[in-house]
């Protein structure tokens, strides 16, 4: 199939260089009379010279080139170059001596073979390639460049997509647990807690296929799992849950806060036996958000791990999405475990 744009731009490169090579050969070769006159038989010499130029630079375009590429053909592509060089000459030649010249006068054979028209010619030849080859190699650069980035872009955006399909089975199994737990103790409350785990799988499913989610529903989602925990640990448990957000909208990678949510159930009231609490703060101000995890842990508790499957999982994302624009502080003190997460949503 025909590229229209890339053979106009081809068109477009000889439109350009067919006067401007004539202003140079005229500044050159100081043809006589006056500048109008000079510049026309100036233009005319081009036409006729131009079709050997243009066929020399695509030959070198797509047999040269390819050879170049490879490296190892590099003997064979100077041998053609040279040869393709010196037809063109010839031709070159053929084309202003028995073409060009008869209209401006009578035939001067012996002007075929001066040496000075032949430096002259090979001079012209090589600047016409090396113009147009200059382009070619910047527009090849150019190209390899995007392709580059677009591969860079892929293998980021796979990566992704294998973090994110393993964050909802890791999200998954540790909420089937707290329903396991309440099903043990034949809870009238199992019923409530499969309805928000319903609640919550939806939104797992459905509104974390998109890029992006309004930080509204990441925090309701979050709301949600609370409830579903608050339901296994009752009373020895408190839970403070508190949202400034100015800007419901404003859009952030999905499931990108509850891991450390679930981190501090797991390892705050579940490694636990006494009372225990949990501070969770999100706050949104001109798409600066902030968001903290505070829980309790028993004194002698070992420390919680910061590197899991989830926690890593969300610092490489994080890394992916939010490069050089959010900040992750983990610390784990004698009575507590908190996490301090800011990311630049602008």
């Amino acid at each position: 199939m025909l590229n229209w744009n890339r053979i106009g731009l081809h068109i477009l490169f000889w439109a350009v260089y067919l006067p401007l090579n004539a202003l140079l050969s005229n500044a050159l070769f100081g043809y006589n009379g006056p500048f109008e006159a000079a510049f026309g038989r100036a233009l005319v010499a081009e036409g006729f010279s131009l079709p050997v130029k243009i066929g020399l630079t695509y030959f070198v375009f797509y047999r040269i080139v390819p050879l170049y590429l490879e490296r190892s053909k590099w003997w064979r592509m100077l041998a053609i170059l040279l040869l393709a060089f010196s037809v063109s000459i010839l031709a070159y030649r053929a084309v202003m001596v028995y073409a060009y010249r008869p209209m401006f006068g009578r035939i001067d054979e012996t002007a075929f073979w001066e040496a000075r028209y032949f430096l002259l010619t090979a001079f012209d030849c090589f600047i016409t390639l090396a113009a147009a080859c200059s382009i070619k190699f910047v527009r090849m650069q150019y190209e390899s460049v995007e392709i580059e980035k677009q591969l860079i872009r892929e293998k980021l955006e796979s990566e992704l997509g294998f973090l994110r399909a393993q964050t909802n089975p890791h999200f998954l199994f540790n909420t089937l647990n707290n329903i396991y737990a309440l099903a043990r103790k034949k809870s009238d409350q199992t019923p409530d807690a499969v309805m928000m785990l319903s609640k919550i799988m939806r939104f797992v499913l459905y509104e974390c296929r998109e890029a992006r989610v309004p930080i509204e529903s990441e925090a309701r989602v979050i709301g949600d799992y609370i409830a579903l925990e608050q339901l296994r640990y009752s009373a020895r448990l408190r839970v403070q849950y508190d949202q400034n957000i100015d800007e419901p909208g404003c859009l952030v990678a999905p499931l990108m806060l509850l891991p450390f949510v679930e981190n501090s159930f797991k390892h705050g009231a579940g490694a636990s036996t006494g009372p225990a609490a949990i501070e969770i703060e999100l706050n949104l101000r001109q798409r600066s958000l902030n968001f903290s995890v505070k829980n309790t842990v028993e004194p002698d508790a070992p420390p919680a791990p910061s590197g899991g499957i989830g926690i890593a999982n969300v610092r490489r994302q994080l890394d992916l999405l939010y490069n050089g624009r959010h900040r992750l502080e983990i610390e784990q003190k004698e009575h507590f475990f908190s996490v301090l997460l800011y990311i630049d949503l602008s």
